[in-house]
């Protein structure tokens, strides 16, 4: 299983606006610049993530995006489906409920791939926002809202 750009990029977004203790409104600019990725794909990737109500988006000249959700209630898992749809880490598995694999009842790897996919998703599920060491890779982040500050001010 391989996941597409698009929900690596979103998890690259997801976990820079998380980084910020403050909740701080993070403009598409600064995002796309501190994970460099391109701005034009990154608006169609953080509006997908505001429709699946992971991100709040905010309009106007200090707008941007901030969780919609506490950093613990926001899996990898819900990042990369709200992406790509289910995680399916073989054909075998996707069809296994609605049409029905053929080969089903005489499959020695039906068994497997049905493991397999309960270990992934169980490991995509268990790693939240709240997990990473922030201190570490953005401390910058990790700073009180500057009350100057109209967009950091804003979500207090």
């Amino acid at each position: 299983m391989q996941i597409s750009r698009k929900s690596d990029y979103a998890l690259r977004a997801m976990v820079y606006v998380a980084a910020w203790e403050n909740d701080k409104i993070c403009s598409i600019n600064e995002i796309s610049e501190a994970e460099k990725v391109p701005r034009e794909y990154l608006a169609k990737i953080l509006k997908e993530l505001s429709l699946q109500g992971l991100l709040h988006s905010y309009k106007g000249i200090n707008g941007g995006y901030r969780l919609a959700k506490k950093r613990e209630d926001i899996t990898f898992l819900n990042i990369i489906e709200s992406m790509q749809g289910k995680i399916q880490v073989n054909d075998c598995i996707r069809h296994s409920d609605e049409s029905g694999c053929s080969m089903k009842p005489q499959c020695a790897m039906h068994s497997f791939w049905q493991g397999e996919q309960a270990r992934v998703v169980k490991s995509l599920g268990s790693v939240n926002l709240a997990s990473f060491d922030y201190d570490k890779y953005y401390p910058f982040a990790r700073k009180k809202a500057d009350k100057s500050n109209p967009v950091e001010s804003m979500s207090n």
